[in-house]
């Protein structure tokens, strides 16, 4: 056991950089890969085993060779929102890597049908044959990987459970314990239930897309009603834009469009035919709202529906709004502190 341990720490020592670049190489591949397929994520981080912990797993007897037989050096960890992006990002995995199947596990499979705790898919994984067949990462040929995939409350409960210095550690008395997994079955069925919910602002917008093609514009004002609107409605302005952080509608200029008082799309879609609002310059989709409800009725805009996100302003903007029809519009602007560039 002895000379098994003094090897083993040999070869950590030795090895324990090369891993290290290989776990960063590894969260790097798999974040371009979520970001290009538009898989949403909480986050991907990577580690490597410790090296006391990985000494004292080698010290287990069922590892006559831990070199070869622990496959959990290089680590990372990917956390997701809901079940059904698990799912994606488990196919993205088991698309772009060689996985290990006899090593690899999902924890809801071997967990007791009437018992409740920790969930998350474990895969180890090695790079594929492509992807070796490159220079930069030729080095890492007969390396593993252990991918851990869960969701932000799977995550939540793990951590709480693991933590060996955290109060819920250790034989608590079966009252207290019963409690305590009562939790993580109430953490659990929240995990579907947004699952339930992501499926359904699915379906809603699905449906949101199909009767806004049809020019059925008898639809509630909401975010995801006036985005599709607004992308069908100026498909070919090119003027028009999203944010720079890529907002198409945002809750706050909802809540503009709300308090002024619009109630249906098809209230947004007269109004825009009756003014034939056209920007002479680059602009946003929250923007052009803002100049629509402002060019109707200034004083209404001001009075009810800004909410002070927005403070300032240019030149430019306060004459096309004059020059369409937005009357005291500078009275306005310098009472509610606007500033004028």
């Amino acid at each position: 056991m002895e000379q098994k341990i003094k090897d083993v720490e040999k070869w950590y020592d030795k090895n324990k950089a090369l891993y290290e670049q290989f776990s960063k190489d590894i969260e790097e591949i798999i974040t371009k890969i979520l970001k290009t397929k538009n898989i949403p994520y909480q986050s991907v981080c990577h580690r490597v085993k410790e090296k006391e912990s990985y000494l004292n797993k080698s010290r287990n007897e069922k590892y006559t060779n831990p070199i070869e037989q622990i496959t959990d050096m290089s680590g990372i960890r990917i956390i997701s929102y809901t079940n059904q992006d698990v799912l994606s990002i488990c196919k993205i995995l088991r698309d772009e890597f060689c996985i290990d199947k006899n090593n690899s596990e999902n924890k809801a499979d071997i967990l007791e049908t009437d018992k409740v705790g920790y969930l998350s898919i474990h895969y180890i994984l090695q790079l594929s044959e492509k992807r070796l067949g490159l220079s930069e990462y030729k080095v890492y040929e007969n390396l593993k990987c252990e991918v851990q995939v869960r969701t932000l409350l799977q995550h939540a409960w793990a951590e709480i459970e693991h933590d060996r210095n955290y109060k819920f550690a250790g034989v608590l008395p079966n009252e207290i314990k019963r409690r305590f997994y009562l939790v993580a079955g109430v953490l659990e069925l929240m995990d579907c239930e947004f699952d339930k919910l992501s499926k359904d602002i699915d379906e809603y917008v699905k449906n949101m897309k199909k009767a806004v093609s049809k020019g059925d514009y008898n639809l509630g004002i909401d975010s995801k009603s006036v985005e599709q609107y607004m992308l069908k409605r100026f498909d070919s302005e090119q003027n028009l834009q999203s944010c720079d952080d890529g907002t198409i509608i945002s809750e706050k200029v909802v809540e503009e469009l709300v308090k002024f008082g619009y109630k249906t799309i098809q209230e947004i879609e007269d109004d825009l035919n009756s003014h034939e609002i056209v920007s002479e310059r680059k602009n946003t989709y929250i923007g052009l709202l803002r100049d629509l409800m402002i060019i109707k009725d200034c004083k209404k805009y001001f009075d009810v529906a800004y909410n002070g996100h927005w403070q300032g302003t240019s030149n430019s903007k306060v004459k096309f709004w004059k020059k369409n029809g937005a009357e005291d519009v500078e009275r306005f602007l310098f009472d509610y502190g606007i500033m004028v560039e």
